[in-house]
Formats: C-alpha cells, structure tokens, sequence
C-alpha cells in the first residue's frame, strides 16, 4: 500500500477547473474544511493536502472501500 496520492490518484476523487484549480468531491470533503479554497494564486492548496500521509491515513480510516481503490498498488 502507498502512502501518499499521486497527481493521477486524486483526480479520481475530485475534478479541476479550466484554471487548474483541483476540488475534491463531496465523499471526501470534509477533510479539507479547513484546507484554503483554490484560487487563480494558489491552484494547488487542496490538491497538496491529498497528496500527504496524513490525507492518506484519513482516507484509509474514514473511507477504507475509497483508499482500498487508490492506494492498493
């Protein structure tokens, strides 16, 4: 099992805008509630978070059936 997303991982559990701003979908949101909101200046804040250990371990805890999908190898 990895331990941190890929750039192709999360983008199965959220979408980017034209701008190249990454959002994560709703079965993963709350936790990024205290994440910035991406902007134009800062594309990447939430896109960053998933891409830690910690995001990792949040999702293999909270959403294991998500993680078992995106983080088995």
């Amino acid at each position: 099992m990895t331990k941190t997303l890929t750039w192709n991982t999360i983008r199965a559990i959220g979408k980017q805008d034209n701008a190249g701003r990454w959002t994560p979908s709703a079965e993963v949101a709350e936790y990024f509630s205290h994440i910035r909101t991406p902007s134009r200046a800062w594309p990447n804040s939430m896109a960053k978070a998933a891409q830690t250990a910690k995001f990792a371990k949040w999702l293999a805890t909270n959403r294991p059936e998500i993680a078992a999908k995106l983080l088995a190898n």
